[in-house]
């Protein structure tokens, strides 16, 4: 197949590489916004288990761009990056990592990217806010979903976003590039019972509640990482530009892969249209247009 699957499904993706540079006018006020004094952290997760059939370094290119583009155009000190990749991120360890966050306060501003698989707890129903899991590090395919997140190997969505909801930090934003990641958009903005009011918070998933997400054409890299990597480090404007545009390529990218593999999903009974890939923003507090890229 060419096609990222759910939790229940073996992926092997392709895509098209896109290399058209994002082209943005440069604002003035980039120089003032990052001369404010605010801190910018970046926790940068990847997790390819090695029980998936997909390129073992998938995961770690994802993060490397995303963390090369962010810490330049963003101006994030490498002090101020957490990886957590493969056999780092397991409960445990993203437990330990926003321990270490523990001390942001009002000037702190937090990236959280996540590119891992995901998927619906129940199967038999739709994916959603209360029916989202996170597939954490595994050496071994777990026996059945629910095992996993009982046991703890694997995370209800739900308790990822309390963890990120019970910081401190002035300004929160969580970008999920994962199958089915529009399902728990919902947590980390308005359905989560800690969620702060007041806070500025802004969720980017990668794909719709009822797609995949796809990989590049050669198979090495998360296509909507890449394509953000891509057009955070080309662009000159602000993050919510950088990250419509990377979602327009996406979405662009996806339609010419479904329309190639049409055949081969219909035979697998699988709806074509779940692999034509829609990143989305959600961003009530408007937290993206007034960040800048820097120079």
């Amino acid at each position: 197949m060419y096609f990222r699957c759910r939790i229940g499904r073996s992926i092997v993706t392709s895509g098209l590489v896109l290399t058209a540079a994002a082209v943005f006018i440069p604002i003035n006020e980039a120089r003032a916004e990052n001369a404010n004094g605010k801190t910018t952290h970046l926790m940068a997760i990847g997790i390819c288990p090695p029980w998936k059939q997909q390129d073992a370094e998938a995961c770690s290119r994802s993060v490397g761009a995303i963390e090369a583009a962010f810490s330049a155009r963003l101006g994030i000190e490498s002090a101020n990056v957490t990886t957590l990749l493969n056999a780092a991120a397991t409960t445990g360890g993203l437990k330990a990592a926003f321990a270490g966050f523990s001390d942001l306060g009002p000037n702190d501003r937090l990236i959280i990217y996540a590119n891992l698989h995901a998927g619906a707890l129940n199967p038999t129903a739709e994916a959603g806010p209360d029916n989202e899991v996170f597939v954490l590090w595994t050496e071994q395919r777990p026996v059945a979903v629910p095992f996993a997140v009982a046991e703890g190997d694997w995370i209800m969505a739900s308790d990822f976003a309390g963890w990120v909801h019970a910081l401190a930090a002035g300004a929160v934003i969580f970008i999920l590039d994962a199958c089915e990641s529009g399902a728990g958009s919902p947590l980390f903005i308005e359905a989560q019972p800690q969620n702060n009011v007041i806070r500025p918070e802004a969720v980017i998933v990668s794909a719709a509640a009822d797609q995949f997400a796809n990989f590049t054409a050669d198979k090495t890299v998360a296509l909507y990482s890449q394509q953000l990597a891509q057009t955070i480090a080309d662009g000159q404007g602000t993050f919510q530009q950088a990250a419509d545009l990377a979602a327009s390529q996406t979405h662009a990218t996806a339609i010419t892969i479904c329309a190639l593999q049409k055949s081969a999903m219909e035979q697998a009974g699988i709806d074509p249209l779940s692999c034509e890939q829609q990143p989305t923003t959600h961003d009530p507090g408007a937290l993206l247009p007034a960040i800048f890229l820097r120079d």
